[in-house]
Parts: C-alpha cells; structure tokens; sequence
C-alpha cells in the first residue's frame, strides 16, 4: 500500500497531490522563510501523526465496549456497560484534536508548498480516486514523452478487485482528445493487438484513464466478460470504464 503514512495520507486526500515521502524534511536544515514552513509543517506532521494512533486508540476501546456490551445485552436481555462514558467521552476528545491538527496540517503543507517547486521526473503518482485515498493510488513511469506505464498499488488492486498489485495494468498515452488507456499486463504484449492489448475508450483525465485500466481487469476477470473485447462491450459497460 502506497499511503501507509498517515500525514501523507490526509494531504493527499485534502489535495491530491501524492508524495511518496516527507519531502519536506529535506528543506529543514535551511536558514530561510522556506526552511520556517519546513520545520513547521514537519512538527505538525509528527503531532498528527501521534494523534492519529490516538484517535484509533480511543474509538478501538469504544468498539470494544460497544461489542461487550451487546453480548451482554443478547445473553442477559440487560445492558452493562462500564467505563463506557468516559472512553467515548475520550473517543471525542481525541478526534476534536485529530481535527484541529488535520486542518493546521493541511495549512502549513500548502504554505510550504506554495514555495516549493517540486521537479519534475520519469514517475509520479496519482490518486485513483478525487479526494479519496482508500481507492488507491497509480504510479506511473514514462516511456516516452506522452506515455505512461500504469502500475497499481496493492489498496489499488483491492479496491478495484484485480489481481495485480504493483504489477503493470497497461499504460496511458496523452492525445490531442484526452487520455488513451491500453491495457496490457506485459510491456511486450503492446505489440500483439489480438487478445494481449486492449485499447480502451479516451478518458477525459489522467486519473480516470487509470481507472478504466482497473476497471478492465476487474471486468476481465469477472464472469461477465465472456471472452469479449472492448469494442463488444455494452455502452453502458463502456461509460463505466471511463467515468
């Protein structure tokens, strides 16, 4: 799974922007305006980070409780529950400041970057889903200037149900009409059109070009595929792959 941590996690769900580590540490130890955000947004990071695992803490004694006592309530048609106000009551406490640090970490993330110009290179990383990071996330790797090759991570491929986890799904090229997606499960089968390669219909955007390659495999490997090709789908199977 690609955003185990949770600070990159909720930048990415509040942004969409995908980092594949706390880039910002690398500004730290500088001596400038850009160095103040850095060491601010690190701190806030580590604080929401603790907070997180609190938070999970307090609402996993919650659940434990609320199990018991719903046991308790199905053996004895009675309702004990001890100790039962005062976990919710830290359950609440906990996420009041999970919320405070999540809005003050998103904050300073975005004045750091609003000073940060983060090169560009040969891979990046993309959100399958707008402000959701529980669909998963792309890496893409260029292999020429237009084109990208698509490789899930493993909440990616699970959300999605294929069975290709950090493996090559295909890959999306950048037309003139939008995004092309291809899928292929090797490289070298985007030389065989027939049966290895299916061009899928244009997509809009980068991110659902990627979905549609998910979205393939998934209908590839279910029993409604029946040994068709794309230009076989339904229409209505066609727009679900784009959306």
């Amino acid at each position: 799974m690609f955003l185990t941590d949770p600070a990159l996690r909720r930048i990415a769900a509040d942004t969409n922007e995908v980092l594949p580590e706390h880039l910002w540490r690398h500004d730290t130890a500088t001596l400038d305006p850009l160095g103040d955000l850095a060491r601010v947004l690190h701190k806030t990071a580590r604080e929401f980070t603790d907070s997180n695992a609190a938070l999970d803490h307090a609402l996993a004694r919650v659940d434990e409780l609320t199990v018991t006592a719903r046991h308790g309530l199905a053996a004895r048609a009675d309702l004990h529950m001890a100790g039962y106000h005062q976990a919710l009551t830290d359950a609440l406490a906990a996420r009041e400041r999970h919320t405070v640090l999540g809005a003050a970490l998103v904050t300073a993330y975005r004045a750091w970057r609003n000073h940060r110009q983060i090169s560009s290179s040969d891979e990046r990383h993309v959100l399958l889903q707008r402000s959701d990071p529980s669909h998963g996330v792309a890496t893409l790797r260029l292999t020429d200037q237009r084109t990208w090759l698509v490789v899930p991570d493993a909440e990616a491929a699970s959300a999605f149900g294929i069975p290709y986890p950090d493996r090559v799904v295909g890959e999306v090229t950048e037309t003139d009409q939008g995004w092309a997606p291809t899928a292929y499960t090797d490289p070298q089968h985007r030389q065989i059109t027939v049966g290895m390669a299916y061009p899928l219909p244009v997509c809009d955007d980068l991110a659902s070009a990627c979905r549609s390659l998910l979205r393939w495999w998934h209908l590839r490997h279910s029993d409604a595929w029946h040994s068709r090709t794309p230009a076989q789908l339904t229409p209505a199977e066609l727009t679900h792959l784009s959306s």
